[in-house]
C-alpha cells in the first residue's frame, strides 16, 4: 500500500442527482465556447494579452484588464503563444510552432500590433523560458540550437538580434532560466529526465554556474523567481521529509532552504509580487485549488475566493496592486478573473459560453475514492449523468489522464461533457504515478508503467460496477497521450472487461516510441522503464504492440501527423496490426495536428467521431 494523502478525502457512494432532463450537448456550440490557453499583462497594467481560439485557431488578443472587447493582435493558422511583453511596453514577444510540431520561431511585433520581426529563423529546434530583462534590452531562453534535444541557455540582445549561448547542458538540460533584478546573473532550473529536476545560478559575465540545488534523480525543484532583494529564489520543491511539493525560499548565498507552504497536500505559487514581499499560491486537494496570498514573512495570509475549480496561471500586474488568473472547473470552461489586492475582491472578466449553451446542461464532477489491487487509495472525478435509475443498465467510460505525471482536476473537459450528456458515466482516475499526491505516489510505478497504475484503472471499472448503476458489460475505456497507452494496455491484458476503446495521441510500442520521439523524451522514458537493451523484456511486456491478438473489444484511434511526443507511426502500427487479423477497428490522422488537437473543426471531428464510434458499439440508451 502507497501513502497518499487521497486517505484524507471523504469516501462518497456514487449517487446520480435529480435536475432537469438531459439530452445531448450540440458538439458545434460546445466547441464554439472560447478557450483561453495563457495571458499576460501589457506594461501599463490596464490589458492582457490573451491566447485563445476566438477565431478557430489560437491567435494573441488584447483585452481591457476589467472585462471589454477583444482586439486582434495575430492572424494565423498555426499555434500562435503569447509571452511577456517588454518591461517599457515597446514590444510583445510571442512564438508559432508548424501544424502542433512544438519547434517554434520567436517574433517581436509592437505592443499596439503591426508588423512582427522573426528573431529566430529556425527550423526544428526548441525554445521554452523565454523572459525579458528588467531593462528590456535582452531575452534569455533555453533552445536546443545546437543539438537536437541538448538545451543550453541564451541571452538575445534585442536591437542587435545577436543571440549568445551562455550556459551548455552538462548539469543538465536547461528547463527555465529566470533574470535576476540586476540583469547580472539567471537562476537555471535544470533536469536530467524531465522528472528530477535542480537549480544552479549563473554568473553570466563570467560563465561560472554554481550548483545550489542538485539533481538527485529523487525529488525536483523549480525556479519561479527572485525575491526583490536579489537574495533569495522562490522555488517550487518536494525536496523535503514530508514528500509534498510546496513553496519555499532558497537563499542565494548559503543554499538554505526556508519552507513556506509545507502541508500534506501540495502547494506552488504562481508568482512574486513586484512591489511586495507577497506570493500568490494555490493548496491542491484532490485536483481541486483554493488560492492565498501571503507575505513571505508568514505574517499575514488571505485566500482568493473563487469558485470551486482549479488555477493554470495567476499573475500580478507591473505595480503589485491586481493579479490576473486563469481559471477553470468541470462545469464551465476558462476564464480570466481579476483580483483587486486592496479591495480583496475577484471580478470575473470574461464570458467564454457562446448564447445558446445553457451552463444548465453541464455535469458537475465529484470526488471519489476507491481501494485498489494492494489496499491504496486511489482519487477518482466522477461524472454522473442526473436522474438515472440504478438498475445496473447504463454505459460507462474510465478515463485515465496522460502524463503519466499529470493529474485529472475539477477543470473544464468539453469531450466528457459531452459523452455524459449522451448518458455515459464518467470515472477519471488518478492512478499511481500521478502529481498532486506527494512524491512517494508519484514514483509508485518507476519502472512499472503498464502494471500498477493499470491495476489501479481496471479497480476504477470495478468501481463502476459496484455501484449498482453501470452494466459491466457495457464499459468503455478511453484517453489521450499515455492515457491512451493505457487504454491500449487495458484492452490487451484485460481483454474480456471492455465494451469499447478510444486512444488518443497514444504509443503502442515501446521501443519504436523511443526511437522516433523527440530526444528529450528519451531521458524521461529512460527514467521510467529502464534502458531499452538491459530492461528489454519489460519493455516489451509491457508494449500492447505485442499482444495485440488479444484485443476483442472495438478500437477507434485519433493521431496528429505532427506529433512528436506520440508518433502517429505508433496509431498505424496498431490500426495494420488490427485489420490483419480482421478485428474492428477504425482510425484518423489529423494533418496540421501535433501531440492533441488545436484547430477547432478537428476538435468538434474527433469528439464526434468519439461519440458516435461509442453510442453505436455500446448501444447506450435510457438517459
Amino acid at each position: 500500500m502507497i501513502p497518499t494523502p487521497a486517505d484524507r478525502l471523504p469516501t462518497r457512494p456514487i449517487t446520480s442527482p435529480k435536475g432537469p432532463l438531459m439530452s445531448p450537448l450540440d458538439l458545434e456550440l460546445l466547441y464554439n465556447a472560447v478557450s483561453i490557453a495563457n495571458m499576460r499583462w501589457a506594461a501599463d497594467g490596464r490589458h492582457l494579452f490573451i491566447e485563445s481560439n476566438v477565431s478557430g485557431r489560437y491567435n494573441i488578443w488584447r483585452i481591457p484588464a476589467r472585462g471589454g472587447w477583444p482586439v486582434r493582435m495575430t492572424i494565423s493558422e498555426e499555434r500562435t503563444t503569447v509571452w511577456d511583453p517588454s518591461p517599457d511596453g515597446k514590444w510583445l514577444l510571442y512564438s508559432v510552432d508548424e501544424g502542433g510540431n512544438e519547434k517554434p520561431n520567436l517574433f517581436l511585433m509592437p505592443a499596439i500590433g503591426g508588423q512582427a520581426v522573426n528573431l529566430t529563423n529556425t527550423r526544428g529546434v526548441g525554445y521554452r523560458g523565454m523572459q525579458w530583462s528588467k531593462d528590456g534590452r535582452s531575452l534569455c531562453f533555453a533552445g536546443d540550437r545546437e543539438t537536437l534535444g541538448s538545451y543550453g541557455a541564451y541571452v538575445m540582445d534585442v536591437e542587435g538580434r545577436e543571440i549568445r549561448k551562455v550556459a551548455g547542458n552538462t548539469g543538465g538540460e536547461c528547463l527555465i532560466p529566470r533574470w535576476s533584478r540586476d540583469g547580472k546573473h539567471l537562476a537555471l532550473t535544470r533536469t536530467i529526465d524531465y522528472l528530477h529536476t535542480g537549480v544552479s545560478v549563473l554568473d553570466i559575465a563570467t560563465g561560472d554556474e554554481r550548483t545550489l540545488i542538485p539533481i538527485d534523480g529523487e525529488t525536483s525543484t523549480f525556479v519561479t523567481g527572485w525575491t526583490r532583494d536579489g537574495a533569495r529564489l522562490l522555488i517550487t520543491s518536494d525536496r523535503n521529509e514530508v514528500g509534498t511539493t510546496a513553496s519555499a525560499l532558497l537563499d542565494v548565498g548559503s543554499g538554505a532552504i526556508e519552507w513556506l507552504t509545507l502541508g500534506p497536500w501540495d502547494t506552488f505559487a504562481f508568482d512574486l509580487s513586484p512591489t511586495e514581499d507577497r506570493i500568490l499560491y494555490v493548496r491542491n486537494v484532490g485536483g481541486e485549488h483554493t488560492a492565498f496570498l501571503r507575505d513571505l514573512s508568514g505574517a499575514a495570509e488571505t485566500q482568493v475566493k473563487l469558485p470551486p475549480g482549479v488555477l493554470y496561471l495567476a499573475r500580478f500586474n507591473g505595480s503589485g496592486d491586481a493579479i490576473a488568473m486563469l481559471h477553470s472547473a468541470g462545469a464551465g470552461p476558462t476564464e480570466i478573473w481579476r483580483y483587486d489586492v486592496a479591495r480583496g475582491s475577484p471580478h470575473r472578466v470574461t464570458r467564454s459560453l457562446p448564447a445558446g449553451l445553457d451552463p444548465a446542461g453541464f455535469t458537475t464532477p465529484t470526488h471519489v475514492t476507491y481501494s485498489s489491487f494492494d489496499g491504496t487509495r486511489i482519487s477518482a472525478w466522477m461524472y454522473m449523468p442526473r436522474n438515472l435509475r440504478r438498475d445496473g443498465s447504463h454505459p460507462a467510460i474510465v478515463y485515465p489522464h496522460g502524463g503519466p505525471t499529470a493529474q485529472h482536476t475539477n477543470r473544464w473537459h468539453a469531450d466528457i461533457q459531452h459523452l455524459v450528456s449522451e448518458g455515459f458515466l464518467v470515472i477519471a482516475p488518478d492512478y499511481r504515478g500521478s502529481s498532486g499526491f506527494g512524491r512517494p505516489f508519484r514514483e509508485a510505478n518507476k519502472h512499472d508503467l503498464g502494471g500498477g497504475d493499470l491495476k489501479d484503472v481496471i479497480a476504477a471499472a470495478e468501481y463502476l460496477k459496484a455501484s449498482g448503476y453501470v452494466d459491466p458489460r457495457r464499459v468503455a475505456i478511453m484517453g489521450a497521450s499515455y492515457g491512451g497507452y493505457l487504454t491500449l494496455m487495458a484492452l490487451t491484458k484485460d481483454p474480456d472487461r471492455w465494451a469499447a476503446g478510444v486512444a488518443v495521441v497514444p504509443f503502442a510500442n515501446w521501443f519504436t516510441e523511443y526511437e522516433h520521439e523527440d530526444p528529450f523524451l528519451q531521458a524521461f522514458d529512460r527514467s521510467l522503464m529502464g534502458d531499452p537493451v538491459k530492461n528489454a523484456d519489460l519493455w516489451r511486456d509491457r508494449s500492447p504492440i505485442f499482444f495485440v491478438d488479444r484485443i476483442k473489444a472495438p478500437l477507434l484511434l485519433l493521431a496528429g501527423a505532427n506529433d512528436i511526443r506520440c508518433p502517429a507511426e505508433e496509431t498505424t502500427q496498431i490500426v495494420e496490426a488490427l485489420k490483419k487479423r480482421g478485428r474492428p477497428v477504425e482510425a484518423k490522422i489529423y494533418e496540421h495536428e501535433g501531440h492533441g488537437f488545436s484547430r477547432r473543426e478537428n476538435l468538434v471531428d474527433s469528439a464526434r467521431r468519439t461519440a458516435d464510434f461509442l453510442l453505436k458499439n455500446m448501444a447506450a440508451t435510457g438517459r
